[in-house]
């Protein structure tokens, strides 16, 4: 399995999980935008921690520095970008800030990744 396609695999479902389940807490209880929000944050790192002991590793890929704290950063990072956008601007849809912060964390773990390999090699 190439490293793209063993990313995308670990990366959409959990992200599709986190949105769902967000989608549903927000319609179904009253515990507030940003507590929801942490739920559905939780869940979707348990399933990306799921797939992960599944999908086969290669194994120059088994051990790579510095990715755990990236994931860290990342979801601290995806966490207050939902934040600031949900205080700021409440009318909108839980869906589009969720969207929107992924949408930076990507792009912060894309550079991230880049510069990890870079120093690497």
């Amino acid at each position: 399995m190439t490293r793209r396609a063993r990313f995308a695999l670990l990366l959409v479902p959990p992200i599709f999980v986190d949105a769902l389940l967000l989608q549903l807490l927000t319609t179904a209880t009253e515990a507030g935008t940003l507590v929801d929000r942490l739920i559905s944050l939780g869940v979707g790192l348990v399933a990306a921690l799921i797939l992960h002991g599944i999908v086969p590793t290669a194994r120059d890929q088994a051990r790579q520095p510095g990715f755990w704290p990236l994931v860290a950063v990342g979801l601290v990072l995806n966490y207050g970008v939902f934040a600031a956008l949900a205080s700021r601007a409440p009318h909108v849809q839980p869906l589009v800030h969720l969207g929107f912060s992924w949408a930076c964390t990507l792009i912060f773990g894309g550079f991230g990744l880049y510069r990890i390999r870079r120093w690497r090699n």
